[in-house]
């Protein structure tokens, strides 16, 4: 649930939207930062990498990156 300030977290925003619109998310740090913690659902993609890997991001659902 939102905060008094209006702020939801990544993994409440996930729970609330239905499957099929739920975002597909990406994780753009380095190795080190996603090993050492990262949003359960996402996906892998260093953003040195990101240009070159296109083809695995869905394009009929909502992409969230951080």
């Amino acid at each position: 649930m939102a905060s008094d300030a209006g702020y939801i977290s990544p993994q409440e925003l996930y729970a609330e939207l239905p499957a099929a619109s739920a975002p597909f998310v990406i994780d753009v740090r380095p190795l080190g930062a996603y090993t050492a913690g990262h949003i359960p659902v996402a996906h892998h993609i260093p953003v040195d990498t990101l240009a070159a890997r296109l083809d695995e991001i869905p394009r009929d659902r909502p992409l969230v990156t951080y």
